[in-house]
C-alpha cells in the first residue's frame, strides 16, 4: 500500500483547502445574503426576461448570451489544454519530479508526494471542464427557451415564463461560475508544491479575493445600487420573489 506521508500540516492545508473549494459556492448560496453580487444578479436576469417577452425581435437576447457561450467555449478549451499538460506531466513525472526538487524554494518531498499535488491539480481542472461544459449545456438551453418564448404573453403568463427562463439563465451562469472558479483554487494548488504554508496562505487569500468580489467591490455596489433603483421603479418587482433566487435549485454565485 502506498503512504503519502503528508505532515500534519499538509493535512491541515489539504483539508482547507478542499473546505474551501467545494464549499464556497454552496456556502454563499446558503447565506442568501441581499448584500451579494448572487442575490441581485438573478433579480435583473428576471427583470431582462420579462422586458424581452415584450419585444417581437429576440436577436439581441439571443445574441448576448450568445457572447457568454463564447466566453465559456473559450475557458473549456483552455481547460482542455491545462488537462492534456497535466497528463503529461504525469506521464513523465520523473523529469518533473526532478525539475520541482531542483527548485530552491519548492518543498522537498518524495515523488509519491509530488504526484499527489499534481493529481489534486488534475482533480480541480477535470471538475472545472465539467462545470464548464455543463453551462455550455444550459446556455444553449436558454437561446432555445428564448426563441420558443410566445409574444407580448398576458401578464400572468409572462411573469411565469420571465421567472422559468431566467432560472435557467442563473443556474447556467452559476455552473459557468463553478468552472471560473477552479482557476482560482489551480493557482492556490499549484502553491503546495512550495509547502503547505503557501498552500494554505494562498487559499485563504482566494477565498478573501472571492469574498470581496462577492460582496466589497464597486462592482458589487453598482449592481446592488440598480437593483435597488430598478425595484424603486417596480421593474424588478413585477417578477421577482422574495429571495431572489432560482425556483429551480440554488442560484448563481460567483
Amino acid at each position: 500500500m502506498i503512504s503519502l506521508d503528508l505532515t500534519p500540516t499538509d493535512r491541515i492545508a489539504l483539508a482547507w483547502f478542499l473546505a474551501a473549494w467545494l464549499g464556497y459556492g454552496p456556502v454563499i448560496t446558503g447565506l442568501r445574503s441581499a448584500g451579494s453580487i448572487t442575490a441581485r444578479m438573478h433579480g435583473l436576469r428576471r427583470a431582462w426576461m420579462w422586458v424581452m417577452l415584450a419585444r417581437d425581435n429576440r436577436i439581441t437576447d439571443a445574441s448576448l448570451i450568445g457572447h457568454t457561450i463564447h466566453s465559456a467555449s473559450f475557458f473549456v478549451s483552455t481547460t482542455m489544454i491545462a488537462l492534456a499538460a497535466l497528463l503529461g506531466l504525469l506521464g513523465n513525472l520523473d523529469h518533473g519530479y526532478a525539475a520541482i526538487q531542483d527548485v530552491a524554494f519548492a518543498a522537498k518531498t518524495s515523488r509519491v508526494v509530488v504526484e499527489a499535488k499534481v493529481m489534486l491539480l488534475l482533480l480541480v481542472f477535470a471538475y472545472s471542464f465539467l462545470k464548464l461544459t455543463w453551462a455550455l449545456r444550459q446556455l444553449n438551453f436558454c437561446i432555445a427557451l428564448i426563441g420558443g418564448a410566445p409574444l407580448k404573453p398576458d401578464p400572468a403568463h409572462r411573469a411565469a415564463v420571465a421567472d422559468h427562463t431566467a432560472a435557467v439563465l442563473s443556474l447556467a451562469v452559476s455552473s459557468f461560475n463553478d468552472g471560473i472558479r477552479g482557476y482560482y483554487f489551480a493557482l492556490a494548488a499549484l502553491t503546495w508544491l512550495l509547502g503547505p504554508w503557501p498552500f494554505l496562505a494562498v487559499t485563504s487569500a482566494m477565498v478573501a479575493v472571492l469574498l470581496w468580489r462577492q460582496f466589497g467591490s464597486a462592482t458589487a455596489i453598482a449592481i446592488r445600487l440598480q437593483h435597488a433603483e430598478l425595484v424603486r421603479h417596480g421593474s424588478i418587482a413585477t417578477v421577482a420573489r422574495a429571495d431572489d433566487r432560482p425556483p429551480l435549485a440554488a442560484g448563481a454565485h460567483p
